[in-house]
C-alpha cells in the first residue's frame, strides 16, 4: 500500500478558476490545478490502480485534507480495510467544517 496526501491542500475557494488560476499552497503558486491541487491523484487514474480517500485531520483553515491510500490491481478489499482500520484508529466522521457565507 501507498498512504500519500490526495491533494496538495484543501478546498479552493469557491471562485476558483480551475482552468486558468494558480493554485496557492502556504502562500506559493503550484501551477493551474491538475499541477497544482490533483497531481498526486493522476499516476493512479492513469494507470487504474485502485485508490481510498479519507479526511485527515484538519487545516488551518478548519477544513479537512485527504489522506490517499493506493494499493495494486485487485486489491480494493484490502484498500478498504486499510481505510476502516485508519477510521476506526482516527474517528472523522464526528467533525464538520465551517460553516461561512451559508444563507438562512
Amino acid at each position: 500500500m501507498l498512504v500519500m496526501p490526495t491533494m496538495s491542500r484543501t478546498a479552493l475557494p469557491v471562485g476558483h478558476d480551475a482552468a486558468n488560476d494558480q493554485v496557492m499552497v502556504d502562500g506559493e503558486p503550484t501551477g493551474i490545478t491538475r499541477q497544482g491541487w490533483t497531481a498526486y491523484q493522476y499516476p493512479f487514474n492513469l494507470t487504474g490502480h485502485p485508490a481510498l480517500t479519507i479526511p485527515s485531520g484538519c487545516g488551518t483553515d478548519g477544513l479537512p485534507p485527504g489522506l490517499q491510500v493506493v494499493g495494486p490491481w485487485g486489491s480494493e478489499t484490502d484498500i478498504l480495510r486499510v481505510g476502516a482500520m485508519l477510521e476506526q484508529a482516527r474517528p472523522w466522521a464526528q467533525h464538520r467544517p465551517p460553516v461561512t457565507g451559508a444563507a438562512g
